[in-house]
């Protein structure tokens, strides 16, 4: 074991006590799923610790001194400049800084930092505010790491930075001393206790003030994006030295002090906005043009070369621009804000004769429709992991983003272009935030190859002088300085300033506890170091960059492994089987990645919708099990499969058996037996959620009858037969009775297969990776609806969206009840007696459907108002896992009360077994969508 492995050891044990055990990593399987983040970076941490409050920061910066380890601190870990990665103790924001609080007019917001961006702005969009930063990893990237970097964005542009709104700051130093800015109690503390630090400050303010030279370097620095480096702008924009420390703070990486909490002043989110997407004829005069639109005022303009745009050709938003593209033009995304309809307008027209004199290759046109926008902006926000997923398997992905005066943008595109193949990273791609100035470019390279780290440090340094001496510009715009760029603050800045931060980082830890050497390094081949290794492994996610934009969806993320993490640890796996270099620590990975990436998977390939290029990590998974299953476990499946209706006997019975049981001996007795059992079998003995009862069993099929509407065909999920629902108020029937009521209610003539009891789509057995039993149980029941339908004329419907999903992954032509229920039964119904609210669940399955709007259209039917779980993905019942892994579907749901209000009774879903668990979880019964509208549509 390493000297750091061992003195990780040794933090650990002082930790213990005062932190759950489960939030103190020190295995070798968690070390190295932690050890990547965005970045082209990796190493392995010595600790992983999960922190939850200041008190717990303290003792993990204690406990590494002691030990003579450094501390870094992760958000969400969607770092590009490999800030969020060390060998020392990785301190992991927990679910304790999950703060928001709105002023009552929205125009404040503060956060902590484990809140992602785009949920601070849906929380503030009703006040039509937003905050400041908008970068296009919005969606995944949380407030911790947007203050450290100073992060800006697409619309944020050099004015909407944290950096300038920021009304309020907290922050830990590394002796444990509070700063919150805002409270003056806290602030006089401060000026008593650590005089220290604001005498220095204010010295180095005075010393730069009093420095012509140096004042006006800063300030023509900060007048485009800047991130390398320290805040040097906060030496003379302030006179206080409290405001110069938190100004100071902003920016650092992690590598003067901790926050713990910030309040923004939030900016306009004006509810009218245009976009519109508009090709060039050269890169030269698309540049011009988006210099001209500055001078006019559009809110952002995104550009993107075409070897950019050919990487989401087949993304919609692009089709209407394709037939007028050429080998070498680009296209333009540009989005304008105003107060009101007729400003918009005026200002769309503003912007189009901009435009104008500088080679358009057609008439731009601007959409109004927010769902048009959104999906022109997820082309760009996911132009990072598409483009580098086109780059080939085992190379990494690379990326840099400068920034130059506006005046001279046209001529920096064609430089970098220039640039990028001179060294022949010809396959590499230009884009960015041009409205700053800012330009973005990908590349890929191996670094296992001769040769590719002396190109890259050729290509860097030739970079930086282009960037940063040539043009005078920022070579990291916003995405922070890191250990990309740390070789190269000297050369940007100058050794004046370079000499002004180096006094810095003392002031505030003298010791180099904190990220040290992340911002400033006097090695000048830090770049080329501790490079990731990207093992061929599966081909399903070799494409994967790591980006971490999966990881809000998991249902596992945070309990053990993310969908990122996984990948990372079957990726290290693949190089030590071809290496050989450590078979002990291969073992260990094996052996941990069985319950942590494995049987705690749900498999629910929500991933894959945050995947900008849909890699299915719950794919993976099934493949692995399927490759990972024993003779037994075969035969097993094998005698499942052929008796189906014997174990749905069996099923049912045993849910009525707990269920009686908990009514005699009750719940607590019930509860401490089976997971007793749980726990000591492994996972292998089932603990029934107390809301399990057991099911109608197959219904029976209608008497003939001629109907107006016509036949359709009606499969209930095996799930819907064998479980039932929680008991509630209403009369409620269950879900298979519930639909044949609807459909002959809306007058059709249901007809059922024959032999229903067993008959099952297979997609219980495809999840637990034995594809073979699926698609015989699934052809089963093709061979059922064929021989009601051979001709394919009628209507098919199911009741489940988990079997929806599946059976037309397979090809059938099925709907899902919300579907069939919306479209074809709900307006031939009366509504008698709708709820006052109602839960509503989206399921795995049915957002892989897109049946949101249909679900949430549903429920409004059903009730006046509905409190949507907007803190839920997947509820992580998967199936049976909530019962076989309880503790999954415990963490997937552990935000989701906070949803439901106060006066709200009831929730739906559309599968059975997570109704199950969300009823245990969440202190109301949740039904089946169709048993509520059944209800309410009751005669």
């Amino acid at each position: 074991m390493s000297t750091r492995k061992q003195a990780g050891q040794r933090v650990a044990a002082r930790l213990k006590g005062i932190l759950p055990e489960a939030r103190i990593k020190a295995d070798p399987l968690y070390t190295y799923a932690y050890s990547g983040d965005a970045s082209y970076f990796r190493l392995v941490p010595a600790l992983v610790v999960i922190v939850n409050t200041e008190d717990e920061v303290r003792a993990v910066m204690n406990a590494a001194r002691a030990e003579g380890l450094p501390v870094t601190f992760r958000a969400a870990g969607t770092s590009l400049s490999g800030q969020a990665v060390t060998d020392g103790v990785l301190c992991v924001l927990g679910d304790g800084w999950r703060k928001i609080e709105i002023s009552e007019d929205g125009d404040k917001v503060t956060l902590g930092p484990a809140i992602i961006v785009a949920n601070a702005n849906a929380a503030l969009r009703p006040y039509h505010r937003k905050i400041g930063p908008d970068p296009a990893s919005q969606a995944t990237c949380k407030i911790g790491g947007v203050v450290s970097n100073n992060s800006s964005g697409m619309c944020c542009g050099v004015i909407q930075n944290t950096y300038h709104t920021m009304h309020r700051l907290r922050i830990v130093l590394t002796d444990g001393t509070l700063l919150d800015s805002g409270d003056p109690a806290s602030r006089d503390a401060f000026r008593l206790k650590r005089p220290d630090i604001l005498e220095a400050l204010k010295d180095l303010s005075e010393e730069v003030k009093h420095d012509n030279e140096l004042v006006d370097l800063i300030r023509r620095k900060y007048a485009i994006k800047n991130t390398v480096g320290y805040s040097l702008n906060a030496l003379i924009d302030f006179e206080d030295p409290l405001d110069i420390l938190t100004h100071l703070i902003v920016g650092s990486e992690g590598t003067l002090a901790f926050v713990s909490e910030v309040t923004y002043n939030t900016v306009p989110d004006h509810p009218h906005k245009a976009t519109g997407l508009v090709p060039f004829e050269t890169n030269h005069k698309a540049a011009q043009a988006i210099e001209a639109l500055h001078h006019v005022g559009v809110s952002a303009a995104e550009f993107m070369e075409r070897k950019a745009l050919a990487t989401v050709e087949d993304k919609p938003a692009i089709q209407p621009i394709l037939p007028v593209l050429g080998d070498n033009t680009p296209a333009v995304l540009i989005e304008i804000m105003a107060d009101s309809a007729e400003a918009l307008e005026r200002e769309v027209a503003a912007a189009v004769k901009a435009m104008q004199p500088h080679g358009l290759l057609a008439q731009p046109e601007f959409t109004y429709d927010p769902e048009a926008a959104d999906a022109m902006w997820d082309v760009r926000k996911g132009l990072f992991a598409s483009a580098g997923s086109s780059r080939p398997k085992g190379s990494v992905m690379l990326t840099e983003d400068v920034a130059v005066p506006i005046h001279r943008l046209a001529d920096a595109v064609g430089d970098l272009r220039t640039l990028l193949d001179k060294h022949g990273y010809t396959d590499g791609i230009v884009f960015g935030h041009t409205l700053a100035g800012n330009l973005h470019f990908q590349m890929h390279a191996d670094f296992t190859q001769p040769g590719e780290l002396s190109r890259f440090e050729a290509f860097s340094d030739e970079l930086a002088q282009m960037v940063s001496v040539d043009y005078q510009g920022s070579l990291k715009a916003e995405h922070g300085t890191g250990r990309h760029v740390a070789p190269y603050v000297e050369l940007e800045w100058g050794s004046r300033a370079y000499d002004l931060m180096q006094r810095i980082k003392p002031i505030f830890d003298a010791e180099k506890l904190l990220n040290p050497g992340v911002l400033l390094n006097d090695d000048d081949k830090l770049h080329l170091k501790d490079t990731k290794e990207m093992a061929v492994s599966d081909d399903i996610v070799d494409l994967c960059i790591e980006c971490g934009f999966c990881e809000p969806a998991c249902p596992s993320a945070g309990l053990t492994l993310s969908p990122r993490q996984r990948i990372a640890v079957i990726r290290e796996e693949a190089r030590l089987e071809k290496t050989g270099e450590d078979n002990d620590l291969l073992e260990a990975l094996r052996e941990g990645y069985v319950h942590a990436g494995m049987d705690t998977c749900a498999a629910c390939n929500l991933c894959s919708t945050r995947c900008p290029v849909g890699i299915e990590t719950g794919s993976m998974i099934m493949g692995r099990r399927d490759r990972k299953r024993s003779g037994t476990a075969d035969a097993i499946a094998g005698f499942a499969a052929d008796n189906t209706g014997t174990i749905e006997t069996l099923l049912r019975g045993g849910a009525a058996v707990q269920s009686t049981a908990r009514s005699i001996i009750g719940d607590g007795v019930v509860d401490a037996i089976s997971g007793g059992l749980n726990a000591f079998s492994g996972h292998k003995f089932p603990k029934p959620n107390r809301s399990l009862t057991p099911g109608p069993g197959a219904p029976k099929a209608p008497a003939p009858s001629t109907a107006p509407r016509g036949k359709v065909v009606y499969f209930p999920a095996c799930a819907s037969r064998m479980f039932g629902a929680p008991k509630t108020d209403l009369d409620l029937k269950p879900v298979t009775e519930a639909m044949l009521a609807l459909l002959t209610r809306a007058g059709y003539a249901p007809q059922l297969p024959d032999n229903l009891s067993g008959l099952c789509c297979g997609q219980p057995f495809q999840s637990k990776g034995f594809p073979d039993q699926a698609k015989k149980l699934g052809d089963k029941l093709h061979n059922a609806i064929d021989a009601i339908d051979p001709q394919g004329d009628l209507l098919a419907v199911t009741d489940m969206s988990t079997c929806a999903l599946h059976l037309k992954a397979d090809g059938m032509a099925v709907a899902d009840s919300a579907d069939f229920l919306l479209e074809h039964v709900l307006p031939h119904l009366t509504i008698t007696q709708p709820l006052p609210v109602v839960a509503v669940h989206h399921n795995c399955s049915a957002q892989r459907l897109a049946e949101q709007k249909t679900i949430e259209a549903l429920a409004k039917a059903c009730a006046t108002d509905i409190a949507v779980l907007k803190s839920v993905t997947c509820c992580g019942y998967a199936g049976d896992k909530g019962m076989y892994q309880p503790e999954l579907n415990a963490h997937a749901l552990r935000f989701a009360k906070n949803d439901i209000p106060d006066n709200c009774t009831l929730g739906v879903s559309t599968v059975s077994t997570c109704a199950t668990g969300l009823t245990d979880h969440l202190g109301i019964p949740f039904v089946a969508l169709a048993s509520l509208l059944e209800y309410v549509s009751r005669p």
